[in-house]
């Protein structure tokens, strides 16, 4: 009965949590383990066998800018070791929530990527934006900032309409209209390429944030370029 009641208190006194110092945070996230301990659900004192690893990382996961997480139990001494590997943001984004839009970013899969006020936000990699972020189009978003290079024009917006239709915004070409047949994706990025690379100079000034150029269908691209009013004759 002795050494089962000492084993009960070793359990209940000698595994216990008392305090943040007791949490081993690695990663290159920044991220504080006084964050960690709020946003896993950590009540000090806390019995380090109460907690689930599992159930821990779910909550880091879904609330923190990470898109790995570990969580590890410790005995000797008593602690939680905790591994985040954080999310890189590739492209500034923004997202539509009722009648408001937020900002935020979106990391090389297409993943939205929310700023929070109290843990370290990372400047995008890259200065494009995604416009009209969501979930159903990540693939599409992942692939066209793959793809970034290869398009060969100087990509500055990625634009989701809410009919489907993607569009792009890009420096040297103006705005591309792509439809919304994403089975044509890879022949888009290519004819481009192709454009960006021979379009004769005079196309591409008319065209440069006047025009839009419309590669719904890759094969037979079209430079739509409004017509200006006729100027008067002096009088």
């Amino acid at each position: 009965m002795a050494s089962a009641g000492f084993g009960w208190l070793l359990l209940r006194h000698g595994w216990t949590l008392n305090d943040q110092e007791q949490l081993l945070v690695r990663g290159d996230t920044g991220i504080k383990p006084e964050l960690v301990a709020r946003i896993g659900g950590l009540k000090f004192p806390q019995p380090l066998l109460e907690i689930s690893p599992s159930d821990m990382e779910t909550k880091l996961l879904n609330n923190l800018p990470v898109r790995a997480v570990s969580v590890q139990r410790r005995a000797f001494p008593a602690r939680l070791e905790i591994d985040l590997v954080g999310q890189l943001p590739i492209a500034h984004a923004t997202r539509r929530r009722g009648n408001t839009t937020e900002k935020g970013a979106v990391d090389e899969r297409g993943h939205w990527i929310q700023p929070r006020a109290d843990a370290p936000n990372r400047v995008p990699t890259s200065a494009i934006t995604i416009e009209g972020w969501t979930k159903d189009q990540r693939p599409v978003i992942a692939e066209l900032l793959r793809q970034r290079a290869a398009i060969g024009a100087t990509l500055k917006a990625i634009v989701l309409h809410p009919d489907g239709t993607i569009s792009l915004q890009t420096a040297n070409l103006g705005q591309i209209d792509l439809g919304d047949d994403i089975g044509l994706l890879s022949e888009q990025i290519a004819a481009i390429g192709q454009l960006s690379r021979t379009m004769p100079p005079h196309l591409v000034t008319q065209g440069k944030g006047k025009g839009t150029l419309d590669l719904s269908n890759p094969d037979r691209p079209e430079l739509e370029i409004p017509v200006q009013p006729a100027k008067k004759p002096p009088e």
